[in-house]
Order: structure tokens, then sequence, then C-alpha cells
């Protein structure tokens, strides 16, 4: 190579340019030193370890309060972390996908269907129903003037809901065994749990609030919107069915 100043023939390795004293641009970049790159590795290793600690701390303090005294926790003014609350939120949902799994048979491709599109809209659809479940009670608060942030509401949303993504999860699991009748009562049992779910928010915060109308009301709307939302659902269910059967038959 050559000197960008003089042209004159330098190593690769040089930095200035022997004859003028030009400093010389190389291509070559330092490369990190192995201690450099232990170092990086013991406090990624230190972050991990740090961290699971304290999920793991926080998650028997949380279960030790759902199961001994979930209404004192709802009415306390303490929260759960964000960390925690999208770690516990990711460890439902990656069950919700193995399960689906599990459970979805592959012989629905015979109805036109593939599995994975099935797993993958009953993933799409639990997201999207936590959180408009969690929207309309963040709304309904507002409109009872309940004085709680949406920090404190989403801890509290999670902490009662752990109840019925327990019970259903455990419904999976006697699906699995082969026990259908008692499966299918504790899943709807729990869908029924998430639900009123709301109801139950409402009732515990209207004893610390002043509310601008009687939470019968609040209550009332939730059900209303409720209901309008099930409509849509099973209309397009039925419509969809309606479809699927047809082309299915070739008609």
């Amino acid at each position: 190579m050559h000197c960008s100043n003089c042209s004159s023939l330098v190593s690769k390795n040089d930095r200035f340019c022997g004859e003028c004293g030009n400093q010389l641009q190389t291509n070559s970049q330092p490369s990190e030193s192995p201690s450099n790159n232990n170092e990086k590795v013991a406090v990624f290793k230190q972050n991990v370890t740090q961290y699971s600690s304290n999920i793991f701390a926080e998650g028997k303090t949380f279960f030790q309060s759902i199961f001994t005294k979930l209404d004192s926790e709802i009415e306390s003014t303490r929260t759960f972390s964000y960390k925690f609350i999208a770690t516990l939120l990711g460890i439902g949902l990656i069950l919700l996908l193995i399960f689906s799994s599990i459970l979805i048979p592959t012989e629905i491709s015979y109805l036109g269907i593939s599995k994975g599109s099935t797993v993958a809209k009953l993933f799409f659809f639990a997201i999207i129903g936590l959180i408009v479940l969690f929207a309309i009670t963040v709304g309904i608060n507002k409109i009872l003037n309940i004085k709680t942030t949406i920090h404190k509401t989403l801890s509290d949303f999670i902490s009662f809901n752990t109840y019925a993504t327990l019970l259903f999860f455990i419904g999976a699991i006697f699906l699995l065994i082969q026990v259908p009748s008692f499966a299918i009562f504790l899943i709807i049992v729990s869908l029924l749990l998430f639900i009123i779910s709301p109801i139950y928010l409402f009732t515990k915060y209207s004893s610390s609030s002043n509310l601008r109308i009687p939470v019968v009301y609040g209550i009332l709307i939730y059900f209303i919107i409720i209901a309008i939302i099930m409509r849509i659902i099973v209309e397009s269910s039925i419509s969809s069915t309606i479809n699927l059967f047809q082309s299915y038959l070739g008609v």
C-alpha cells in the first residue's frame, strides 16, 4: 500500500508514513481482548442472576399475597413491578401456546384450517381479549371517578386473574388426561372469572373512592359493553362457520 499524501510505499501495519509523517488510515480495527470479552460475559451473567433473583423474590410475595389475602392486597397501595407482570404474562402466553399446540388435533386440517393458523389465532385473540378487558376496566374506573393509577389497576387485574389462569390450565391438563367433562367445567369457570374480574375491582375500589355515580351503573355499563362484544364475536363466528362448511361441501 502507498501513502495517500506522498505515494511512498508503506506497510499495512504502519500508522504514520516514514517519508512525510502523514497519519495513515487502515481498515483494520483493534480486536477486543479476551479479558474484555470475559468481563462482558461476567456482567451479563450477573445481570441475569440479579434479574432472576428479583423476579423469584417478587413472585414469592405475589403468590403468598393472592392466595392468602387477596382482598387486603387489592385494597392496599402496593403494586408489583412491570418486569414481574411482563414475566408472568409471558409465561402464561407460552403455556397457552404449548397447550393449544398439544390439544388442537392435526385432523382440523380436513376442514381446510391449518393447525398452525388456529394456534396463532387463539394466541392473538387471547392477547386482544386481555387488552380489551383491561382497557374497559380502566375506562369505567375513569367514569366512576375511581382514583387509582394504571399501574395499580394492572397489578390488581393480574392478581385476580391469576386464579382464572390457573383454573384454565388445570382444565387443559384434565383435557390431556381424557377427563373432558370436568375439564370443560373448569375452563368455563375460568372464563367467567376473567369476565367478572373488572366487577370485583370496581367493588373493591369503590369503598375508598368518592364516586361520581353509583358503582352499580358502572357494572351496567360494563355488561352492556360485554354484550355488544359478545354479539359481534358470535355473529362473526357463525358467519365464519357457515362459510367454512360451504367451502368444505363445495356449495
